[in-house]
């Protein structure tokens, strides 16, 4: 069931953050309001410049937060032209490309023999 507070409400429950030593997430629960509505209730006091409200209660989770950067490797596989590569049951067979055909046949025919 939704509960509807007025601005005096909401002025005064906000008051009551700075009080609080969980998160906000606790605090909402516990006063069972949607953190979404929290923060808007919050910013819309803010703009209308309250002097009541406790600046902490408006910076309660700013430090909590971290930067993280994000670095990246590429790196490439790069197949040499020169090389026939075999991909069999077993493992890879690798010849070089100027290698006769009829060596290649040879080999393979001797490994399945």
């Amino acid at each position: 069931m939704k509960t509807y507070r007025t601005a005096s409400q909401w002025l005064a429950l906000l008051q009551q953050r700075s009080n609080f030593k969980g998160t906000n997430i606790e605090f909402c629960q516990h006063h069972n309001v949607a953190i979404t509505t929290y923060y808007k209730q919050r910013a819309l006091l803010v703009k209308q410049s309250t002097p009541n409200l406790p600046q902490q209660s408006l910076n309660a989770t700013s430090s909590r937060f971290i930067q993280v950067n994000k670095t990246t490797t590429e790196f490439c596989s790069h197949t040499h032209p020169n090389v026939l590569q075999f991909d069999i049951r077993t493992g890879q067979l690798m010849f070089p490309a100027n290698l006769a055909t009829t060596d290649i046949v040879s080999i393979i025919k001797g490994l399945t023999a």
